[in-house]
This record gives C-alpha cells, structure tokens and sequence, in this order.
C-alpha cells in the first residue's frame, strides 16, 4: 500500500493520464457498440489502444520535486526526525542505488538533513561506483558526512580495510568511519567476530576514532550484545517503529527505506541520530 502511494505522490500527472485514457477507452467502446460494431472489432480496438495508453503515460511529465512522504501516510516512520524540536536529528544514507545525486539540491532541500552517510567499498575490491563523485560534490554543505564499509565475512579483514583505507581520507569534521555488517559466517560466530575486531582496530589506529557498527536488531543482540562492543557507537536497522530499538543503546537508527528527497531520484534510506546537532558535531573526528 505504501508503494501505491508513493507513486501517487511522485507521478500525479501520469496517474491522470491513464486514468484519461481509460476514460476515452470506454466512450469510445461504448459508441462502437451502439453503431452495431462486430465484437471481434471491438477487441482489435482495446489491443490497439493498450500501446498507445502507454504511450500518452510515458510522454507524461513526471512530477520533479521528491519530499518526505505525509507522516499521517507512514504512521510507523518516525515523526521524531523533524518533529521533536531537536531531540534527534536526521539524515540519509546512500550509494550507487540512489544514482546519480545533485547535491546542491539535496543541500537546499528543505528538510533538516544533518548527515549523510555515504558507501564507499564491499568486501576487498567492489568499490562503490558513485562514491567518489559523491564524496567530493558533497563536500562543503551544511551536512555532516561520513564513510560507511559493507563488511564480506568470507573475505579476509585485513585486506577488506586495506581496500577501504586506500579510497577513503577523512579529515577534521568528518563522521568516524562505518563498518557495515549484515551478513552471517560461514565459519561461525566466532570466527566472524574476528575479523570484525580486527577491522574495527584497524580502522581507530588508522583514522585515531573509533568506528560506527551498523547492524540490524538481530544481529546484533546475537553478536554485538556483550562487554566488548560496549565502547562502540551503534547505528540499527530496524524499520517497523522505535519500539524495535527501545532496549538496544542505538546511536544512530535507519527507521525507513522510503524517503524521497529532492535531488536524489526514488527512494532512500531515512536515519535518526540520538541526540541534537550539537551531539552530532561531538561525534566527529577531532
């Protein structure tokens, strides 16, 4: 239901254009029956039709500016993110899913976004392919930003942030790095903890900050929830309401995949940061 709505939201014009076209469809049907017209005819009529509907849909203009979706559409998407007087502060992350971002808009629009996280590398040697146009044009703005690692447990730790290490250079004001992890082991917890623990060390001797671990609710009351993760800031997807992460000490929470913005095309991901800009800029590296 909330994908209909969206798309009403975004293609209004085109929603009336095949509603038009279906209109003029059964006028015309109807005075083809009423002059006597075979049925055979009147078939031949809607097959021919059906291209040129789609034809009067594509060639209609699609409405340009994306914005949040109405709270009172997306009940279970936190109204908290620009709502609660700065309590928690919003922001997005993207990647190579969201193609090619204009930023400038993204820093003009007019929700409060605070931060952005951006995906630079997967495992030891996908490099996101928009990352490096997105790191440099989104420089400058009015938003934090910060580097996010998607985490290959199969592949060797070490190597994975060697290859992170040498795309990405973060500097004074910069968010800590973030090392993505979603995927289970096939050589078991224990040996996935590793090279977690690794990464991790290898990213605060190198960037002197400790990182973000982003994680979904499960994993991480079945990997991250003991003494030796306490120290870490943590940043949980959960998207069916803040009662996901009530009991979990979240930093930062993906609370929806369906936002729009304007200058971003489709859909991108929605997160809220636990405290107000001012926590926010603490975070950064000093």
């Amino acid at each position: 239901m909330q994908e209909i709505i969206a798309y009403i939201h975004l293609h209004p014009f085109r929603i009336i254009a095949g509603i038009v076209a279906v209109f003029a469809l059964l006028i015309s049907l109807f005075f083809l029956q009423k002059k006597g017209i075979k049925k055979w005819l009147t078939l031949a009529a809607i097959i021919a039709f059906i291209p040129f509907a789609f034809r009067i849909v594509k060639m209609t203009p699609v409405r340009k500016i994306r914005l949040f979706e109405n709270v009172s559409t997306y009940e279970n998407i936190e109204k908290s993110s620009f709502q609660e007087n700065g309590i928690r502060t919003f922001g997005l992350d993207i990647s190579h899913h969201q193609g090619y971002i204009e930023w400038d808009s993204v820093a003009t629009s007019k929700h409060p976004i605070q931060f952005i996280f951006i995906r630079a590398t997967n495992g030891t040697r996908i490099l996101d392919r928009e990352f490096h146009r997105n790191w440099e044009e989104s420089r400058g703005k009015s938003f934090l930003r910060g580097v996010y690692h998607y985490y290959r447990p199969s592949q060797n730790s070490t190597n994975q942030f060697n290859f992170f290490k040498s795309h990405v250079y973060l500097r004074k004001g910069d968010l800590p790095p973030v090392l993505d992890m979603e995927e289970n082991s096939w050589f078991g917890k224990d040996n996935l903890l590793r090279g977690v623990k690794n990464w991790l060390a290898l990213a605060e001797k190198h960037y002197g900050v400790k990182p973000i671990i982003y994680t979904n609710r499960d994993f991480y009351l079945r990997y991250f929830n003991t003494k030796d993760f306490k120290p870490y800031h943590f940043w949980i997807a959960a998207y069916s309401g803040r009662h996901r992460v009530a009991n979990i000490p979240w930093t930062f929470h993906q609370f929806t995949e369906e936002i729009y913005v304007k200058g971003i095309e489709g859909k991108v991901d929605g997160d809220d940061f636990n405290g107000d800009r001012k926590a926010l800029d603490k975070l950064t590296i000093r």
